[in-house]
């Protein structure tokens, strides 16, 4: 079976959230190297609902268990979501509600019903409700932060192999390989009841979310690499199919499921390689995600073609030029010159004050940058006191560095007689 046959279904959406923030998500469920698929998925943007769940039992219809689990979770939400904002219970409250709900469904079905006997299921959910995702989880399905280029799980493998790792009786690189890697200690159906693992995530601005059964695995080492691929892809679907193909080309031989949500930041282009850019430049360095993402919706990108001067010696200047690609020239009237590369900036002291420019900035190679005038710098000041605060802070740290002659920054001793800085 290929590849494209393989895939059952893909959907992509974007939507505004009831914060106001535009917000993004896809979901495929593919069969994998099995003929036929018993995980089941929701990616419901009006509720703010996410759910993946992979059943367990291959003649045991663990497909029904996956279906039921998700219909269960679909009405409690639907009808928690029609209740007056004022009087219903948190996200946190309803999200159990609802797994200890088909659980119970699930174990009824299964006493009732001879051909359903011993079905089960696993099950992540997300209940996104304004600055927060409520998360709730049962079993070997997973749930992953993508935050600030890094990619976290969150959830807890609930299988004997991995309790044997939390108790300190096998090592971390064992638990894949174990024989007791797939041996769920908890699931939705086995039981009339189930513990449910819960946690309340604060979203940020540019977070992504990522829901996958366990056929995803494979997919998810190394991690920069599902970084990459989810950030800069434009179309979520796609990059979740991306995912999947390297998952069974990497062994896996379980159904793929994965739903992913992306809170957008004001800047849809904040990838991990411009954050980690962005990083660099003491300035940001130390801001948050949210607040990284203010700034840099305020910078304008520019392209410079290779030996195009971007300020003459003399040349009034007050903006921060930070790199992302290629390499800039910083030359003095003396010949002494160094380069700018990704991650480096120039400029940020003339967002206080306009000043002349003491050396000659050109494009080396062929360039992009991101530019952060005085101007829209003053703006950020002043209509976000908060984030201001942190870059004036900051600002006013970087200033201290290059008049402290004790530093390698320091006026009075430059390192080889070149400031690489107005």
């Amino acid at each position: 079976m290929s590849d494209e046959e393989s895939v059952e279904q893909h959907i992509g959406s974007s939507s505004i959230d009831r914060s106001g923030v535009t917000q993004r998500s896809a979901a495929i469920s593919d069969t994998g190297h099995r003929r036929n698929n018993q995980d089941s998925f929701l990616a419901a943007d009006e509720l703010g609902l996410y759910v993946v769940a992979d059943g367990v039992g291959g003649n045991q219809a663990g497909d029904v268990a996956s279906a039921t689990a998700t219909r269960v979770i679909l009405e409690i939400v639907s009808l928690w979501r029609k209740q007056d904002s004022s009087s219903r219970d948190r996200a946190s409250a309803v999200v159990h509600r609802a797994l200890e709900t088909a659980c119970a469904t699930i174990h009824r079905a299964a006493t009732e019903d001879r051909n359903l006997a011993g079905m089960s299921t696993t099950v992540t959910m997300v209940l996104v409700d304004g600055h927060t995702a409520a998360m709730g989880h049962v079993g070997d399905s997973r749930l992953y932060l993508v935050r600030e280029g890094t990619l976290e799980q969150i959830s807890t493998d609930h299988t004997l192999a991995a309790e044997l790792y939390r108790e300190g009786i096998i090592a971390r690189e064992q638990v894949e390989r174990h024989h007791h890697a797939h041996a769920l200690t908890r699931n939705c159906g086995t039981q009339p009841s189930v513990k449910v693992e819960s946690l309340i995530i604060e979203v940020h601005s540019g977070d992504l979310l990522l829901l996958c059964s366990d056929g995803l695995n494979p997919a998810l080492r190394p991690p920069e690499h599902v970084v990459d691929t989810l950030e800069s892809s434009t179309d979520l679907a796609s990059a979740l199919r991306q995912l999947a193909k390297r998952a069974k080309q990497a062994g896996s031989r379980d159904n793929i499921t994965a739903v992913v949500w992306r809170r957008d930041g004001g800047d849809p282009s904040l990838t991990r390689r411009t954050v980690d850019a962005l990083r660099s430049v003491p300035l940001l360095g130390h801001l948050s995600m949210a607040d990284l993402s203010h700034v840099a919706e305020q910078m304008e990108p520019r392209e410079y073609d290779a030996g195009y001067v971007i300020l003459e010696r003399g040349d009034h200047n007050a903006a921060l030029y930070v790199v992302l690609d290629g390499q800039l020239r910083w030359e003095l009237p003396t010949g002494h010159f160094a380069h700018l590369e990704r991650g480096n900036g120039i400029g940020s002291t003339t967002l206080i004050a306009t000043r002349r420019s003491p050396a000659q900035l050109s494009a080396q190679s062929s360039a992009r940058v991101l530019v952060l005038t005085s101007e829209k710098f003053r703006d950020l000041v002043r209509l976000r006191p908060r984030l201001g605060n942190a870059l004036l802070i900051a600002l006013a740290d970087e200033l201290s560095d290059w008049i402290d002659p004790d530093t390698d920054r320091g006026m009075a001793l430059p390192p080889h007689g070149l400031l690489v800085e107005f």
